[in-house]
């Protein structure tokens, strides 16, 4: 950790010493959570689960930026955001605010023709204060075959299937009815796992399934105009899918 500071600082020194670190977005965060299967070099963490898993200790990163004149040094945020939002964040800053829409229609870029869904969104107005609301709703968690596994919905995520182990044995687990968990009140996952009250507490919240539809239903909208891609691990199901596609 200590060189790896050291390369941070080398870098932000690097902007300073060519004069354009007040023009320049630096953004600072990591792919994926702990990878506590290789631990101590890969890392801890709090939350449930691990690198390769839906769960928070999988995918839920913390993430540094600086951006001289749009977020003011020591803002903390605590919305819900996706590395996915940096393509058209970045792209407004760069004065194509609404290239989620051009690339949808149909769009023509470095002389080639682009028509394409991207599931970011626009960060640019709530970072600069033009808005309160963050423009992300909802998130969904894929697993790295492009099953959909969990999605998040404002505090609300609803697990449809886990994954069960690390990063090299995980097995896939779908019950009967989806795991609910309310991230600002249970943000470890530690309910399912450690309460006799979570079923009663499930149970009450079940009302979640409605509006989860709906952010499902949007989602398979796009699908007709805009497949899904491959996934990308390398098991036994990918394996015969690929030998007979």
């Amino acid at each position: 950790m200590l060189e790896h500071d050291d390369h941070v600082g080398i870098l932000l020194d690097k902007l300073d010493e060519l004069k354009i670190a007040d023009n320049t977005i630096v953004i600072y965060s990591t792919d994926n959570g702990a990878e506590t299967v290789s631990w101590p070099d890969g890392g801890a963490t709090p939350f449930h689960g691990e690198k390769g898993t839906t769960w928070e200790g999988g995918m839920r990163v913390p993430q540094l930026v600086r951006w001289p004149g749009t977020i003011e040094p020591g803002t903390k945020i605590n919305e819900m955001m996706a590395h996915q939002d940096w393509l058209p964040t970045l792209l407004a800053a760069a004065g194509v605010p609404d290239v989620k829409e051009k690339l949808a229609e149909g769009y023509k870029a470095n002389g080639k023709d682009w028509r394409v869904h991207i599931d970011g969104y626009n960060f640019k107005p709530f970072f600069e204060g033009k808005t309160d609301e963050a423009p992300r709703e909802s998130l969904l968690y894929f697993t790295a075959n492009g099953e959909l596994n969990a999605v998040r919905w404002n505090d609300w995520k609803l697990h449809f299937a886990t994954l069960e182990g690390n990063i090299t044995d995980a097995v896939r687990f779908a019950p009967n009815w989806p795991k609910i968990i309310h991230l600002r009140a249970d943000p470890f996952e530690k309910a399912p796992h450690e309460s006799g009250m979570y079923l009663r507490w499930m149970a009450d919240n079940m009302w979640l399934f409605v509006p989860i539809q709906d952010v499902l239903g949007d989602f398979f909208k796009t699908l007709p105009d805009y497949p899904m891609q491959q996934g990308q691990m390398m098991n036994q199901r990918r394996l015969i899918t690929n030998l007979w596609v």
